[in-house]
């Protein structure tokens, strides 16, 4: 009989056990699911050029929205490879076949770079910093609700591309 009573305890402790297991996971799955739901990505290249760039260049970026106080910011990384002399890179308004006005700036420099095989730029968008269409909203939510509905993406432009050498959609 205490062999049936400790196979019953065990048993019961490890359905209790995988039940927690369970349900745990599942709500580390969702506050996963949310902080990853303010990711977003880009993958660039000169294919994705409207027209298309014939080029080996090609490039990512990351933008988070994180909370700072009682406002949001976007952080961003973008890191490029095989690409030099490259005069601007921001994020523009449209979908994926289709030009754009530019509503945030990323990377302005006074001279073009050279050759770049890494991070080209990080930092931080505020709303204040939002052009185009988009200047003088007082959040990020416009910017944010049109990354989700798939309508910006990232041109990086070059003195031999100065339309746009690079662009990914960001999603």
């Amino acid at each position: 009989m205490d062999a049936k009573i400790n196979t019953a305890t065990i048993l019961s402790t490890a359905a209790a056990t995988l039940s927690v297991l369970v349900f745990g996971t599942a709500g580390l799955a969702t506050v996963f699911a949310q902080q990853n739901y303010n990711l977003f990505t880009a993958k660039l290249s000169g294919s994705n050029e409207v027209p298309p760039v014939t080029t080996s260049a090609y490039g990512n970026a990351t933008f988070q929205l994180v909370p700072v106080g009682h406002q949001q910011v976007m952080s961003y990384h973008l890191s490029l490879k095989n690409i030099t002399g490259v005069t601007g890179g921001q994020i523009n308004s449209g979908k994926q076949d289709e030009n754009g006005p530019v509503v945030a700036v990323l990377f302005k420099p006074s001279i073009p770079t050279g050759a770049i095989n890494g991070r080209l730029t990080a930092g931080t968008l505020t709303s204040s910093e939002l052009t185009g269409p988009l200047h003088g909203k007082l959040s990020l939510s416009a910017l944010v609700d049109m990354i989700r509905s798939r309508d910006a993406y990232v041109n990086v432009q070059t003195t031999q591309n100065q339309n746009g050498e690079i662009r990914g959609q960001i999603s």
